[in-house]
């Protein structure tokens, strides 16, 4: 047998299994670890998954009606000269858009210098006559994002201003833009900013209260971040809110309808005044556009949540993801392991993209990096030495084991035991009748062809009812059921086997007949019971996984046996016990075989494998019973009556002779019934 001891292979086994998953569970951890710690590296890749939902994944949504732009674009640019404009235009354009009644004018351009007295009283009265202007500041930060200076419009211009609203964006460290803070500390206030104030004045609210993370509009909460950024929620690309070129606005050529009621943001978006920023959806996207995104997440209650909640989530799907993919090495081989994992990552960006949806960002890489360093580095140490156990089951089983079983012994090497173990088992034996005289009777060639079409033909038939192949004994083949996988049903499949086996058989001697070949016949023997089943050989030089043990020699003798009682299989009693429910089987005799002291009986199943139908077979039990109870003529005739009906049926015959005999020579008073027999 194998020299590693089965306790040891399991230890191993054991051992291995648990640092696998030690392993696994240290890699999640890890990940976990680098999430809490907010790793860059990693960051700017989920920074860029954030990016991808909105362009690539997500793509625009229809813009707020309530915003629209009044551009400082290359159109006007060259109807009123060169950019930065006399302060009376804009005093004009307010004059307009009063006219026209729009709600609110947010200027993200700042007048922090004179231009002449005339021009600044004149805008400054313009300003304080709509009535409805917010006015842009811009600070400037040190190292520590403390303000360290402003930029704001002349004073008396901002005296006539409804209000100020800061335009700072803070890009991240690639340049994109994906939030913006909402209110700057500046002298012990907070400054909110520029797209802030236009929610509030669209929404008719005149304070803000800071939280903790959320900043409080009357009854609304805005999602912000300890810093009070939010997250922008771009709804599409450069152009996507209407736009108005400042010189039709100013020249009335733009219908008031178009701007009525509307927070119009007044800014630049020609390409030469550089006032562009990278979004997720753009390179190149006009500041003012942000403002207004802005704007229009608060107004329509459309924000990106990444808070407490959504860190849970993220931490819980961290542990989850990582403990699925392990989960997957240890039922599945690799080849299947990587696309089941990978239907699982696949799943879980669906997964995060439908919150995305929702307005919540749960985590995207975290999760999938646990998921591959679990199969990477747990699964990885699991396959390079337990696969190596399914390796040798491969190698050790593939020729002689069907493809079903051999795959369960894969995902299970040890349900082999192949240092050796005690096994319920059926075992069958087949030969074929007088191929003795067959191949002295024919070529060797002729001889070698039929019988590989035969064993071909009974192998096939074999591994499709679950059975292994031990050998091929010249015409003869060894067969078993229950090793080395348990087969609780082992007793079964062997009797459907051999049925199989029959009609297989029958459809061979019909091929044969019409070539004009001579046909073969078969018989077998079948018995079930323990078994030590294991290795044997000379490890490293010939080895074979086989059964050995009483069992196997009774199932040898009773396919021996068929031969003298003539049927085609004979079927121990232990057999008979476990299959008496599904199939019909004839009493043959109570024998006791050479080296035994303890009978056996012996039983002939039926149904399409004898040449006795069910009345017959009554007939030879009332028969057997005369026979037992020593009425050597009553038992006579009764066999007689049996071959009347099935000439060739040979136990009859048998009995019929053994009659004679005791008719005789009766019996010793203590005869049991039970036939010696001389041969093996």
């Amino acid at each position: 047998m194998a020299t590693m001891p089965f306790w040891k292979r399991m230890l191993a086994r054991n051992n291995t299994a648990a640092l696998s998953f030690v392993l696994a569970a240290l890699s999640i951890f890890i990940v976990i670890f680098l999430y809490y710690t907010q790793n860059s590296f990693l960051e700017a890749f989920e920074a860029k998954t954030y990016d991808l939902r909105f362009k690539n994944m997500r793509g625009p949504l229809p813009p707020s009606p309530d915003i629209a732009i009044i551009a400082i674009d290359e159109k006007s640019i060259a109807e009123l000269g060169r950019f930065p404009w006399s302060r009376d235009r804009y005093a004009l354009l307010l004059d307009r858009l009063s006219a026209a009644k729009a709600k609110a004018v947010m200027f993200d351009v700042f007048f922090p210098e004179r231009e002449n007295v005339a021009n600044d009283r004149l805008f400054a009265a313009a300003t304080k006559r709509a009535g409805n202007v917010v006015l842009a500041v811009a600070f400037d930060f040190d190292k520590d994002w403390r303000v360290t200076s402003i930029t704001r419009s002349l004073p008396e211009i901002e005296r006539g201003a409804m209000g100020i609203g800061h335009i700072n964006q803070l890009p991240d460290d690639d340049g994109v833009i994906r939030r913006n803070p909402l209110l700057v500390e500046q002298g012990g206030k907070q400054i909110p900013s520029l797209g802030l104030v236009a929610a509030m004045v669209s929404l008719g609210i005149k304070e803000f209260t800071p939280g903790d993370f959320d900043i409080a509009l009357g009854e609304r909460s805005v999602p912000v971040d300890g810093d009070y950024r939010m997250w922008i929620n771009y709804v599409g690309g450069p152009g996507v809110y209407p736009r108005y070129s400042f010189t039709d606005v100013m020249h009335g050529r733009v219908p008031a309808e178009a701007l009525k009621g509307k927070i119009l943001f007044v800014g630049a978006t020609a390409l030469g005044i550089y006032d562009m920023r990278v979004t997720p959806f753009h390179g190149n996207t006009p500041g003012v556009e942000l403002h207004a995104t802005v704007a229009d997440n608060i107004i329509s209650e459309r924000y990106i949540r990444q808070g407490g909640m959504e860190a849970l989530v993220d931490m819980a799907f961290i542990v989850l993801m990582g403990a699925l993919a392990f989960f997957l090495t240890t039922h599945l081989r690799l080849y299947g392991a990587i696309p089941a994992t990978a239907v699982l990552l696949t799943g879980y960006i669906w997964f995060t993209y439908y919150m995305f949806g929702t307005g919540h960002w749960i985590n995207m890489i975290y999760p999938i990096m646990s998921a591959i360093a679990a199969v990477l580095v747990g699964g990885g140490f699991r396959y390079l030495v337990l696969e190596r156990d399914a390796r040798e089951m491969r190698s050790m089983f593939s020729s002689y084991l069907s493809p079903k079983l051999v795959a369960r012994l894969e995902k299970d090497p040890d349900a082999a035991r192949i240092g050796g173990d005690n096994k319920e088992v059926t075992v069958l034996f087949t030969d074929i009748k007088g191929f003795t005289t067959f191949s002295e009777a024919h070529p060797p060639q002729e001889v070698v062809s039929r019988l590989n079409e035969y064993l071909g033909a009974m192998v096939q038939v074999i591994e499709q009812h679950d059975g292994t192949i031990d050998k091929f004994i010249g015409d003869g083949i060894m067969a078993y059921w229950g090793a080395p996988l348990a087969q609780p049903d082992h007793a079964r499949l062997a009797m459907e086997c051999i049925k199989a086996i029959n009609a297989r058989m029958n459809e061979l001697r019909a091929k044969w007949l019409a070539e004009g070949l001579e046909p073969f016949t078969i018989r077998g023997g079948l018995q079930s019971g323990e078994v030590v089943a294991g290795n044997v050989g000379l490890a490293g030089k010939k080895m074979e996984y086989t059964v050995i043990g009483d069992t196997v020699n009774q199932a040898a003798r009773l396919e021996g046996t068929a031969k003298f009682y003539g049927v085609a299989y004979l079927v121990g009693e232990e057999t008979y016990q476990r299959t008496r429910e599904f199939c019909r089987y004839r009493e043959v005799d109570k024998i006791r075989v050479v080296g035994k002291q303890l009978p056996v009986t012996i039983y002939e199943p039926l149904e399409g494998l004898s040449r006795l139908d069910a009345a017959a077979a009554d007939r030879f039990e009332a028969a057997l019973a005369l026979y037992r109870t020593r009425d050597w003529a009553g038992a006579q005739a009764a066999f007689k009556a049996v071959l009347d009906v099935a000439p060739g049926d040979s136990p009859s015959r048998i009995y019929m002779e053994r009659c004679a005999y005791f008719m005789q020579n009766p019996p010793v008073a203590d005869w049991d019934g039970v036939f010696n027999r001389a041969e093996k």
